[in-house]
């Protein structure tokens, strides 16, 4: 009986252990000792023993230089501020430039971001990032985002080009200061060409600060911010969509939207009243008939759950980004483009014949995309 308790005591001491075994990497300079690196990076500076555990030094002594070389942290042990954050996803060509540092290098999956890091996506190409203290950023195409600048310990994120979106988030434009009010708060920021700064709040609240004057936005509402200038009064946008009779999701024209593949040729259409029967009009491009017979992506209609989740607050939808893929995880693409709201692709004269996997993001009339919808098979070959 002894020996299992002891047994379990030990089980239960191993288990503990493992899970504080979270790990961070920190770059030793040469000459700093585990006591400068302890009271520098350490919550507690007392606890540089604890460094040895997880590496193999020419010292155990801690006032002796140490040579440059990278040294494992458990993460609860270093403070915020310098906490890596993590590159949880990643497509196409993504860059990443260390802080102090002039030369771009590609990204790797799971790959740790550090203070004053600044992360740039290309065409085409996208990158979330997961703080370790919960904070994320969904980086756009095109767009250049500083992690956790130095010189500002109350930003996450120093947007300087592009498109971002954000839980908790806070952010800073060229044109302004966007501080989340609440834990929910998730919105997005797009900077324009003359450096005009869109805010849109999708859940919860938060002030967008600028020319010396902070204005509060509510879900469902946007501000916009020129430079050297207050931020607009806060816009209301047309409401999410709605479920209509029949599954169809109508947008806030009253016409209906929906995501459609049918023989490997897919479309987003405004589907309205079409031509009567027998007028020998035909409909304009991306609608139908009514009553026409078309079957949705894999024969399955986008509910009205899903298409919130894809699309931003402002509808109607003036475009969709498109994505094919030969697996589902979509680490890389067979098609990855954005198209006008009502062109509509034929994958059979675009892509080799096989089975794929495709997802949409609805981008808004402010030009906000939205999430990707579920991954669905689709056969390409007639």
């Amino acid at each position: 009986m002894i020996k299992f308790l002891i047994s379990l005591l030990m089980l239960l001491r191993q288990d503990a252990f493992g899970a504080a075994e979270e790990l961070q990497t920190i770059i030793v300079k040469p000459g700093d000792t585990l006591w400068s690196i302890s009271n520098t990076y350490l919550k507690d500076p007392k606890k540089w023993n604890e460094i040895l555990k997880y590496n193999r030094l020419p010292s155990a002594d801690p006032s002796i230089a140490l040579p440059g070389m990278p040294l494992k942290v458990p993460v609860n042990l270093i403070k915020e501020q310098y906490r890596a954050a993590r590159l949880v996803y990643f497509i196409n060509e993504v860059m990443t430039r260390k802080s102090g540092g002039a030369d771009w290098k590609g990204v790797s999956g799971g790959m740790d971001l550090y203070k004053g890091d600044t992360l740039r996506t290309r065409v085409d190409a996208r990158a979330d990032v997961k703080f370790y203290t919960g904070e994320i950023l969904n980086l756009f195409p095109n767009s250049i985002a500083v992690l956790r600048p130095p010189n500002d310990k109350n930003t996450d994120v120093r947007l300087m080009a592009g498109e971002m979106r954000g839980l908790r988030s806070r952010v800073v434009t060229p044109s302004s200061r966007i501080t989340p009010k609440t834990k929910d708060t998730e919105f997005g920021a797009k900077i324009r060409e003359d450096l005009t700064t869109v805010v849109q709040v999708f859940k919860g609240r938060a002030d967008v600060e600028a020319g010396g004057k902070t204005v509060e936005v509510p879900a469902g509402f946007a501000s916009e911010v020129k430079m050297d200038m207050a931020p607009s009064k806060p816009v209301k946008l047309p409401p999410l969509p709605q479920l209509a009779e029949g599954s169809q999701t109508a947008l806030a024209n009253g016409a209906a939207a929906q995501f459609r593949s049918e023989g490997g040729v897919v479309s987003l259409g405004n589907l309205g009243k079409g031509p009567k029967a027998g007028t020998g009009v035909k409909p304009p491009q991306g609608e139908l008939p009514k009553g026409a017979n078309v079957p949705d992506l894999n024969d399955k209609a986008l509910d009205t759950a899903e298409v919130v989740k894809m699309l931003s607050v402002g509808s109607p939808v003036q475009s969709y980004h498109l994505q094919v893929s030969k697996d589902q995880t979509f680490t890389t693409t067979a098609l990855d483009k954005t198209y006008d709201a009502f062109d509509k692709i034929d994958l059979n004269e675009t892509l080799p014949a096989g089975n794929y996997y495709m997802r949409v993001a609805l981008i808004d009339l402010l030009g906000f995309e939205g999430k990707f919808s579920a991954p669905r098979p689709v056969r390409v070959g007639r």
